[in-house]
């Protein structure tokens, strides 16, 4: 039964994605890499949740919720929480570094009729529609 509850865990934690808010890319000569957020994020920022999924392990994607905060994001389904930071962002693609896993997120992404809809780069055709809470 463990062994269940953790395979599932993990499932869940790979199968979240992600939204953040616009970034640009830092002044020259700040010696920084990482993306800077612009104001543009304000429209994402909230607690947004998954009502229609396809693709991989979709109908259990369905009901998680991402909160945005600036640069941070938060994913929960039921006791399953992860916190991650978005590292870098154009107006259609974000990446997304979780806490306890070595490999970004890339997620694409836009917003259709106050929807956002999400889809992960390499997760084989896992997109997602959230609505606002």
């Amino acid at each position: 039964m463990n062994k269940k509850v953790s395979l599932v865990a993990a499932f869940g934690v790979l199968a979240l994605v992600g939204a953040g808010c616009s970034s640009t890319t830092a002044p020259s000569g700040t010696g920084s890499d990482v993306a800077v957020e612009s104001t543009k994020s304000e429209g994402l920022d909230g607690t947004w949740v998954i009502t229609e999924a396809t693709g991989q392990y979709a109908e259990m994607n369905k009901g998680t919720k991402y909160i945005f905060a600036g640069d941070k994001l938060t994913t929960k389904l039921g006791i399953i929480e992860t916190k991650g930071t978005i590292t870098s962002k154009t107006d259609s693609e974000m990446t997304v570094s979780f806490e306890g896993m070595s490999n970004p997120f890339v997620y694409k992404y836009s917003m259709e009729g106050g929807k956002l809809v999400l889809e992960l780069t390499s997760s084989g055709g896992q997109v997602f529609t959230l609505v606002k809470q």
